[in-house]
């Protein structure tokens, strides 16, 4: 045999070998590479009812990426108070049971193993509920004449007695008063919350129909701020905090309590969605359960104002200084177990091949478990109990985007 021959043997059986090791490993790894990236995303392509009619329910659920965001709009109930204890008064449970509005985004990622039905997901919800109660009060020196800050707000209060203005005094623009706003917290807490599941897709139903499993960890962390002010003019001793005679001070004093609830545990639960023409309807439900690792850390501070002169008929009164003392904070800890549970469900449109628009609603219902509230003092900020619960309820608007 010739060399010219023998060599082309050898490349053919090269060639004949490479291809049959492509198709084993293609049959020992169907997956695609989840980080294989294809940069032609048809995002605004146009999507026919013709299309949808004709497409398996199978090839309506997103493989590959999938993600979707969602604004939210859910109310808070508010936390279970004890009444401050004042003047020697016992303190009395407050259960209240209004709802506060509350505004928030939910963000989630996916990946679905094409031709294995299974993947993972991750989702991370937040939603903040501030809801205060406030009282105008006027300061001690209400009108002070030639004083009166300009428009612009820039000038010196206080410049005509070679004192800076103090923090909190200058006038309102426009105006010829000082006031401030005494404000108590009646529901102050901010919800985050962060998921990772492990997720499987059964085989549609005869209708369409389809169901997801999911098992995954959940962490949970509420912030609670729990605070009121008190504000008083108070009598000065000459030489007491660098007052003189007949001198006075306003007084400001702040109890907050700010309470957190680090929550990690297991949840279990699924995804039912149905396709009908343009529009998908989805469903969620997860239960969720574990530790609560809770952590109250209470302070107080006093501002005050001091004043010279302050009852005089015909004079201002006299800024003498600005003067403000802080408690050394106390921490609480504490272990409890919660548990609550996930409800939503959705309605998408099919705008285009792979942007949908939805809206919806959901519910979260930490059952037990967790501390609003903190500690409390003696003062005007009451406390709250380590086991209560927190729920959530409200619309959702956002949209998908499905590769």
């Amino acid at each position: 045999m010739s060399v010219r021959k023998l060599t082309a043997s050898l490349l053919t059986a090269l060639a004949l070998l490479g291809g049959v090791a492509s198709v084993e490993a293609q049959e020992h790894f169907p997956a695609a590479d989840p980080f294989a990236f294809d940069p032609d995303f048809n995002w605004f392509e146009p999507v026919y009812d013709m299309d949808l009619a004709d497409m398996k329910p199978s090839k309506r659920a997103p493989t590959g990426w999938f993600a979707t965001y969602d604004r939210l709009n859910l109310y808070g109930s508010r936390p279970e108070l004890n009444e401050p204890q004042i003047a020697g008064l016992s303190g009395t449970t407050n259960a209240q049971t209004k709802l506060d509005s509350g505004w928030g985004h939910r963000y989630e990622i996916g990946y679905m193993l094409p031709g294995e039905d299974k993947g993972w997901t991750f989702n991370w919800t937040s939603n903040d509920v501030h809801e205060t109660y406030a009282v105008r009060r006027e300061r001690l020196n209400r009108y002070n004449g030639g004083q009166v800050v300009g428009g612009s707000g820039t000038s010196d209060t206080f410049g005509a007695f070679g004192f800076e203005t103090p923090p909190g005094t200058r006038n309102n623009e426009g105006y010829s008063y000082r006031f401030i706003d005494i404000t108590d917290s009646l529901n102050f807490i901010n919800y985050d919350s962060y998921e990772l599941n492990k997720t499987w897709r059964m085989e549609p139903y005869h209708y369409g129909g389809i169901l997801e499993p999911l098992v995954g960890l959940r962490w949970m962390r509420l912030n609670d701020h729990n605070y009121a002010e008190d504000f008083a003019i108070t009598g000065l001793l000459p030489g007491d905090l660098g007052g003189a005679g007949d001198s006075v001070a306003e007084q400001l004093t702040t109890d907050e309590a700010l309470t957190t609830n680090d929550m990690l545990g297991a949840q279990v639960g699924f995804r039912y969605t149905k396709a009908v023409n343009r529009f998908t309807y989805s469903s969620d439900f997860k239960c969720f359960f574990g530790g609560n690792y809770q952590c109250s850390t209470y302070d107080r501070t006093i501002e005050r104002v001091i004043y010279d002169n302050p009852v005089t008929i015909g004079d201002p009164p006299i800024f003498i200084r600005y003067d403000q003392d802080s408690v050394r904070p106390t921490n609480t800890r504490n272990e409890e177990f919660f548990v609550g549970f996930d409800v939503r469900g959705e309605v998408g449109y099919q705008l285009t091949k792979m942007i949908q628009v939805r809206g919806g609603f959901q519910v979260i219902d930490i059952a037990r478990g967790v501390w609003r509230g903190g500690t409390g003092s003696g003062g005007a900020l009451g406390s709250g109990d380590n086991d209560q619960d927190y729920l959530m309820v409200g619309g959702t608007f956002g949209l998908s985007l499905n590769h």
